[in-house]
């Protein structure tokens, strides 16, 4: 049901969500050697084999991955307005959490690294962004239902 707007913000949420997917999000550069990082390719080194970790990116593909079709399931789900509610109240608390992980696997790469210069992609507000579109998609389904409820009354 794409003409109620919440679904264009769903949409939208889970476009920017699938970018972030395959977008490094942070940068380590040192004298030495160079570190992107992001979700689907975790820890790119150039060159190859400097830097050694034993670092594992598979908690932030369940995390991507899960808000990703979470927010877009919750886009058909249009005649179960209190299921559209607490599916974009999980999905923006798996969007918290997936800053918050990709956060800390950024600084634990760059804490690795003593002499480089670590600096965060504009692509990390991604999820920042996501969240504010699904906040504005759950306020829409609130209105909805205000809605409904007024004209139940009549």
């Amino acid at each position: 049901m794409i003409q109620r707007i919440q679904s264009v913000y769903w949409l939208l949420a889970s476009v920017l969500l699938a970018i972030f997917y395959f977008s490094d999000f942070a940068f380590v550069k040192s004298a030495v050697v160079s570190i992107t990082l992001s979700v689907f390719y975790g820890i790119e080194c150039t060159p190859t084999g400097v830097y050694a970790t034993d670092v594992s990116f598979w908690p932030l593909h369940v995390l991507v991955i899960l808000a990703t079709l979470l927010t877009f399931v919750t886009i058909f789900l249009f005649k179960r307005h209190t299921l559209q509610i607490r599916l974009s109240a999980v999905a923006i608390v798996l969007d918290c959490g997936l800053m918050g992980l990709s956060y800390f696997y950024y600084r634990q790469v760059a804490s690795g690294i003593a002499d480089g210069l670590a600096s965060l992609s504009m692509l990390y507000l991604l999820p920042l962004i996501a969240i504010i579109l699904t906040f504005l998609g759950l306020m829409g389904v609130k209105k909805d239902m205000a809605i409904l409820r007024s004209l139940s009354r009549l």
